[in-house]
């Protein structure tokens, strides 16, 4: 696995450093594990298969034990949710009812449009929608940040009221 792209970068004082972006992390690097990183990075490249403990550790390289602790905390955050009847040899599918996999499916495409400056994501949000709520949604590449503030602002305030929505907006969510 490629360790990253080297670049150089400017500090606050100036000053010229070598940075090491690691492009090939899953998911920007966000998650702590990196067993459970290429765990997830196998369900969301396919997320509608069904997968046994073996065929994530063939998938992944990882030792069995490491992939069924991974399963297991992916079973704890909804992400994963086991269909088999059989205890001894259980079958685990991605949830698609979970919002964390909704999510990880687009932070896979916002990583990908950072990095080669594309706009798969605005895409991948209008087919969301649309398949979500049968009704079709125009956003142009520069208003997506605005949407997104926009829509996750009226949530906010509709969930709060009063001092709360107050207290929330002085701290700017």
């Amino acid at each position: 696995m490629n360790s990253g792209v080297s670049t150089m970068k400017k500090d606050e004082t100036g000053s010229v450093h070598d940075v090491v972006r690691d492009v090939d992390v899953p998911f920007g690097g966000l998650f702590g594990s990196i067993s459970q990183q290429r765990v997830l990075q196998e369900l969301v490249a396919d997320p509608y298969s069904t997968y046994t403990p073996r065929d994530l550790t063939e998938l992944t390289e990882l030792t069995e034990p490491t992939v069924r602790e991974a399963i297991t905390a992916l079973l704890r955050l909804g992400i994963l949710r086991n269909i088999s009847r059989r205890k001894m040899r259980p079958v685990y599918q991605v949830n698609q009812d979970s919002n964390r996999m909704v999510a990880l499916m687009f932070l896979r495409y916002a990583v990908l449009d950072d990095e080669y400056s594309e706009d798969h994501l605005i895409d991948a949000v209008k087919c969301y929608h649309e398949s979500v709520h049968s009704t079709s949604l125009e956003i142009e590449p520069g208003e997506f940040t605005s949407v997104m503030y926009d829509s996750y602002w009226s949530i906010a305030k509709e969930a709060l009221s009063g001092e709360k929505a107050y207290v929330a907006a002085s701290a700017g969510v």
